[in-house]
């Protein structure tokens, strides 16, 4: 069995799969035609994400009896520290009730993983699925951790993967053991980040239940239902994008200093180009000219888009002090395009998003999804 999107919206993913159809090969992301040649008989049903999200909320609220230190990691996961909230019971007790009470409760298994850091605690909640506990100590960690595939090892993406795999590292047992000096030169910091976790030494805090967390980056993306083909659907459908990710700037009181443009064709074939602003900016239209200049360099004419995403990223409170500019008529335009902005956001939040629209936002092309995120 396995929770699909919407083929229609051409969203037709796999979007989590049981246990028996990951025996069969099946897999997270890919799409329902692949899962269906190594798995015939799977059943599909869709996704229903307002109560997914709903008993999110209500398995937090219960976390929260233990421990005001509940750190949300994606909807359906959380880190709890209960270090000084134990009252005396040990962390597997306390974590056998919490799986026993989700079952008796909710009517869901519930996979949890103890451990001395966070990596290992994530690490743990997928070591035994779907209805577990699993323990991972500091003293026998090398036992449990070390021997599995460095792809387990939170944040080793498939390229990550790749990489990692080039230089014959497969185990996170390999990770830990390569030479620190190594893989910081040859991936940078987040190689040493990485080799820091394979060796357990991630010091990271669980945040406090609602603590704020900083933001680094709003982005905005869009599969059509039909293939956008010319400049002027693309170049709409970025301006509009373009727009929706400078209002939610405002909302924050943000700047970017960087645009990222993702373009996915046709094919699925995607790419990802970025380049920092002239100067941080919470405006539209200057998000929109970088991330049209950024598409012009490097898409080839002629090639039909499935989705394009803009990112606004590397934020700074809108706070900061600002290098101004020495000409006046600059200020007295960015003051202008500032009153603008404000207008049209009282608009739209009293008449709903997209009540004012640029002439360029009028030729985007219609899309039956949305995918907003922040990082």
């Amino acid at each position: 069995m396995a929770v699909v999107g919407d083929a229609s919206k051409r969203h037709g993913i796999i979007l989590a799969k049981n246990q028996l159809a990951s025996k069969a090969g099946v897999k997270t992301a890919e799409a329902i035609w692949q899962a269906e040649t190594k798995c015939p008989n799977l059943v599909k049903i869709p996704a229903h994400h307002d109560k997914y999200k709903m008993f999110s909320n209500m398995l937090r609220d219960m976390y929260e009896e233990y421990t005001d230190l509940v750190e949300p990691f994606g909807l359906d996961e959380c880190w709890l520290d209960i270090t000084e909230s134990s009252r005396g019971r040990s962390d597997e007790e306390i974590a056998q009730e919490i799986r026993w009470r989700v079952k008796q409760e909710f009517n869901l298994t519930c996979s949890i993983g103890v451990s001395f850091n966070k990596i290992f605690a994530k690490l743990g909640s997928d070591y035994k699925k779907p209805d577990a506990v699993t323990v991972i100590r500091r003293d026998t960690y090398k036992d449990i951790v070390w021997p599995l595939p460095v792809e387990d090892l939170l944040f080793v993406g498939r390229n990550t993967c790749e990489r990692l795999h080039k230089i014959n590292i497969r185990t996170i047992g390999d990770l830990a053991n390569c030479n620190r000096e190594y893989i910081n030169s040859y991936m940078g910091k987040n190689g040493d980040v990485l080799w820091l976790y394979a060796n357990g030494m991630d010091e990271s805090p669980v945040k406090e239940t609602g603590a704020t967390r900083e933001i680094k980056s709003v982005g905005n993306s869009v599969t059509t239902p039909v293939d956008m083909v010319t400049l002027v659907e693309v170049s709409g459908t970025l301006k509009e994008l373009s727009e929706e990710v400078a209002a939610r700037l405002r909302r924050k009181s943000m700047l970017a200093t960087t645009v990222q443009i993702t373009v996915r064709d046709s094919k699925l074939n995607v790419y990802e180009r970025q380049r920092s602003l002239f100067e941080p900016t919470d405006n539209g239209r200057h998000i929109y000219d970088l991330a049209l200049e950024l598409f012009k360099e490097s898409h080839e004419n002629g090639v039909a888009l499935r989705s394009v995403g803009v990112r606004a990223t590397k934020l700074i409170p809108k706070s900061s002090r600002l290098q101004i500019s020495l000409f006046d008529e600059d200020l007295v335009k960015k003051q202008k395009d500032s009153r603008i902005d404000s207008v049209i956001d009282r608009i739209n939040s009293v008449y709903g998003k997209g009540s004012v629209k640029t002439l360029g936002e009028l030729n985007s092309v219609d899309y039956l999804e949305e995918n907003k995120d922040e990082d």
